[in-house]
């Protein structure tokens, strides 16, 4: 009689080891997701009553908190299991490339705004001394 309870108590202390370690595994996962992709992380908080957790099944949801690479501070929920990645919830796109602004420069003769490229001022001629 006692045999069975025993087995019983380590079927419990099993599965609550796994999803220790599951949770553990998925924090791991979404950390890697933000980091190449998205910007840096700031909390990873399992969230039990997720979006979609009713008619989920093996997905485990938790609420993210990062910042980008422009700096902001967002706030998103994902779910993710052992055999899938990592889904967004709103869908967090990847960061796009940060404009490329042209530098712009005055000639020190006349005062035209002089592009990096330009060796030679177009309205007074006098050349440039970062081309």
């Amino acid at each position: 009689m006692e045999q069975k309870y025993f087995f019983g108590f380590l079927v419990i202390v099993g599965a609550v080891a796994l999803r220790i370690v599951m949770h553990f595994v998925d924090k791991s996962r979404i950390k890697d997701e933000v980091e190449t992709r998205l910007g840096r992380v700031v909390s990873i908080a399992w969230n039990p009553f997720g979006r979609g957790w009713f008619f989920e099944r093996g997905e485990r949801h938790y609420d993210v908190t990062y910042i980008d690479r422009s700096g902001d501070t967002v706030s998103t929920s994902c779910k993710t299991s052992f055999f899938t990645g990592v889904y967004w919830a709103e869908g967090p796109g990847v960061s796009e490339a940060p404009p490329r602004f042209i530098s712009r420069h005055l000639c020190g003769k006349c005062g035209y705004a002089l592009n990096t490229e330009w060796r030679a001022c177009p309205n007074c001629g006098k050349t440039t001394e970062f081309a």
